[in-house]
């Protein structure tokens, strides 16, 4: 099941649950499967729980997409174990596969799957059902009463062999027509839109990302065949007009990426798409034209500061800052909208540094430019730097992207804060046609946009600032 991420009163993306319904594809013949998505619903508990004692499983996996929430993974957690005493629950996904120990701390948790999780949970209800003992392979569970962790040995190297996913009841195309208010790169050109995940992995060494763990370093890529046959199935069972690519490094091959691109523009539905994550350093003149003529309307670039030591040196991070500024203009001068993200005060950056970076964001004349605070995720090599100098004390503190832990003599968190929130309302909000555009691209009125900077500069950026406004805007969705 996928849980409420705004239970607690956090934001929350009410995107298909992609990951749930490859599961259930994969194991619908081991098992009658049934997804749960009360990330989408208006649900209050006791209606979960209604819910849950009618299909009374025998086996609840509940899924993970962040750190950010593991006390709403909790919540739900303790919410399935009253409405079934008796059920085995299991936890997958991002959070237990960073955190597993403190996952495993929740005595109502029988088990973690850590890493990819379509074979092991096959293995895990192999287990549950013969009492074969269970692989030191990427599983999380009690022996003898003390918790056992076994991290991840290997990824799943062919993607092709995994079927199409299976919503079940699920609409997906309920999903995939409507805007998700803040989520600019959520938010498509053409509705319905579907979303899917053609590669894992990640190469590079990014300190901040915990990406390599979750993923793997090693690139695996589904052929450009594989992905075409669900973009069209899509299309056929849900009318899909837009797919969104979830990968965190869709360009990694460049003639299966084009080969993909070619593939949507030939079908001849007018289909429209972008990719969450492109890496500015794989664009040239020539592939960002294909990419216009095949449907692509905006790319999110990380290229993450403006200062090429700081690149080199501190983020391990290999953009180019001029070729970076070209792909920016050049990608603009066809109609592709540009946004990009920026992260300031890491360990080692000066007062200086961090005010260049604003700078050069500034100077892009982006579509809309994103600024977030360096912060220190679980099995990082960030978050191994703020131990080493006692910037957090321990490996489960952490803030949101808005709230800084590290200090220097040159900088405190607060003066992060306030720089963010006010340069960013200063560069994104310059004309009444800036104005405009970020308010589509957001979901949202001139006047929310409105309301949205004011609280923000109030509030210097506190992810507070969104709970009432998602939690109304979930309101008008669910119930227009």
């Amino acid at each position: 099941m996928q849980p409420n991420y705004a239970i607690l009163g956090k934001r929350s993306w009410p995107l298909p649950p992609y990951n749930l319904a490859l599961l259930k594809a994969i194991l619908g013949e081991m098992l009658d499967v049934t997804i749960i998505d009360f990330n989408d619903s208006a649900d209050n508990e006791q209606v979960m729980t209604a819910k849950l004692r009618e299909l009374n499983p025998t086996y609840v996996g509940i899924t993970s997409f962040s750190t950010e929430y593991n006390k709403e993974i909790h919540h739900h957690v303790k919410i399935v174990r009253q409405a079934l005493p008796e059920a085995r629950i299991i936890l997958g996904g991002v959070y237990p596969t960073i955190q597993p120990h403190l996952a495993m701390e929740d005595p109502d948790v029988d088990y973690c799957l850590l890493g990819e999780g379509e074979e092991r949970m096959a293995t895990l209800i192999d287990h549950l059902k013969t009492g074969e003992p269970l692989p030191h392979d990427g599983f999380a569970f009690r022996k003898d009463g003390r918790v056992e962790i076994h991290e991840p040995l290997r990824f799943i190297q062919d993607l092709d062999r995994f079927p199409l996913p299976d919503y079940g009841d699920l609409d997906v195309a309920a999903y995939g027509a409507k805007p998700i208010k803040f989520a600019q790169g959520l938010i498509a050109r053409q509705y319905p839109y579907g979303v899917t995940i053609t590669s894992r992995g990640c190469p590079f060494k990014c300190i901040f990302c915990a990406g390599r763990t979750i993923s793997g370093s090693k690139v695996r890529l589904r052929s450009a065949e594989n992905v075409m046959e669900e973009v069209k199935w899509m299309n056929e069972k849900y009318g899909i007009k837009e797919v969104i690519f979830l990968d965190d490094h869709f360009l990694h091959r460049r003639d299966r990426a084009e080969q993909i691109m070619r593939g949507i523009r030939d079908l001849g539905l007018g289909m429209t798409w972008k990719c969450v994550n492109v890496a500015v350093f794989a664009l040239d003149e020539a592939l960002l034209d294909l990419m216009k003529e095949t449907g692509c309307y905006q790319i999110t670039l990380s290229i993450e500061s403006g200062v090429e030591s700081t690149l080199r040196d501190i983020i391990l991070k290999p953009v180019d800052l001029e070729q970076a500024r070209r792909m920016v203009a050049y990608a603009q001068s066809i109609g592709i909208e540009v946004i990009s993200n920026f992260v300031i005060g890491f360990p080692g950056e000066t007062w200086d540094n961090i005010r260049k970076t604003i700078a050069y964001a500034d100077s892009l004349n982006l579509d809309l430019v994103n600024f977030h605070i360096a912060t220190p995720l679980p099995k990082t090599r960030l978050m191994e730097i703020c131990l080493e100098h006692g910037f957090v004390s321990s490996m489960d503190d952490q803030t949101g992207y808005t709230e800084g832990v590290v200090e220097t003599d040159e900088w405190s968190s607060r003066d992060l804060q306030i720089l963010r929130a006010y340069e960013w309302d200063r560069i994104n909000f310059s004309s009444p046609e800036k104005i405009a555009t970020i308010a589509r691209m957001q979901a949202l009125t001139v006047e929310e946009v409105d309301v949205w900077r004011r609280n923000t500069r109030r509030r210097l950026g506190s992810t507070k600032e969104f709970k009432t406004m998602l939690q109304q805007s979930a309101r008008e969705e669910r119930y227009p």
